[in-house]
């Protein structure tokens, strides 16, 4: 899940000794809600709004940069797609940086005070010597950000020069529009799983790799660059490998099957781009509060996917995070 203001506000209420620093901003009485009622608002309500970053960033692009490169999108200049290059870069280093400040630079003063409690591995994976986890994390979301860039200009250019069909004007069709757009967060959850699922093994590791196990070959060969992260950070989420980007960019190829606005691209892309950074930034509410995934991480065979659609449940892969009461919840409760 994508960080946002409620996490910002969170952390800080945290450090300044606030006992209300996981109350929502606006719908405070979530906590007393029923079970079908946390349900009902989840599904239709706050999966969308947690990936509001994400959706900023696709809008400033189609308002913004869309109109000073695509009118000369139909054939390749390096104007054009530098621009589309820079405006990417600047989001990564941005959001990414950011949440690094918030979460990990000893510069700040967060990751020292109460959040410290949060963090799932006590220990600063970045602070380990000869490991270099700091540096190889940025160079592969760095490369993962700028393949990401190139699929961005290469659907302008099918665009620009009638090579594939689109519509330009969001609202000529309403309901299609807002359909396909509150369809990406459910379609970037299923594609997330099936090609996640897809780079491990399908055998159980304890049973040793199997010849004819693709996940087995892949996890090997591609797949295991992202798991040197064991103990991820914000950085950690698009650390993988050039093959793998390739693959889990795919979720934002689905303008080849129908003709769509370019803005479901975008904001699909973005969400690809933003979204694992607080799902990896390895600490509990009010952080990125992603354990779930972090088991992924600390024991490799379970939780592949993502809570919103539990495939995991479903075929017998979850695994339940138990969360240890720190001492700041001791005080508040």
């Amino acid at each position: 899940m994508t960080f946002g203001i409620r996490n910002i506000v969170g952390i800080h209420r945290l450090h300044t000794g606030q006992k209300n620093h996981l109350t929502p901003l606006v719908f405070k009485t979530y906590g007393q809600w029923s079970y079908w009622q946390k349900k009902a608002f989840d599904y239709l309500i706050w999966c969308h709004l947690a990936h509001a970053l994400d959706f900023s960033a696709a809008l400033l692009c189609w308002f913004w940069i869309f109109p000073i490169t695509f009118p000369e999108a139909n054939e390749w200049h390096i104007k054009w797609v530098s621009r589309v290059f820079l405006y990417n870069l600047a989001w990564e280093f941005m959001a990414y940086s950011f949440w690094h400040w918030m979460t990990y630079a000893r510069a700040s003063p967060y990751p020292q005070g109460p959040l410290h409690e949060k963090k799932f591995n006590p220990i600063n994976q970045y602070e380990e010597k000869n490991q270099h986890h700091l540096l190889r994390e940025i160079t592969f979301t760095t490369l993962g950000w700028l393949q990401s860039a190139f699929v961005q200009c290469v659907f302008m250019w099918l665009w620009a020069s009638g090579r594939l069909p689109y519509y330009n004007d969001f609202w000529s069709r309403p309901f299609f529009s807002i359909f396909i757009l509150l369809g990406v967060t459910f379609w970037r959850e299923f594609h997330f799983y099936w090609i996640h699922r897809f780079m491990h093994p399908w055998w159980s590791v304890q049973n040793g790799l199997r010849q004819g196990d693709i996940g087995a070959f892949l996890y090997r060969h591609v797949h295991s660059l992202h798991h040197k992260s064991r103990s991820p950070g914000p950085w950690s989420g698009l650390s993988m490998h050039p093959i793998e980007h390739f693959v889990y960019y795919t979720c934002a190829y689905f303008p080849l099957l129908f003709s769509c606005h370019p803005l479901h691209f975008l904001y699909a892309k973005f969400h690809a781009d933003i979204a694992p950074i607080g799902g990896h930034d390895g600490y509990d509410d009010p952080a990125g509060g992603a354990g779930f995934h972090y088991l992924h991480h600390a024991f490799f065979e379970c939780n592949y996917g993502v809570p919103l659609i539990d495939f995991d449940r479903l075929f017998g892969t979850y695994k339940e995070f138990v969360k240890k009461p720190s001492i700041n919840d001791k005080q508040t409760n």
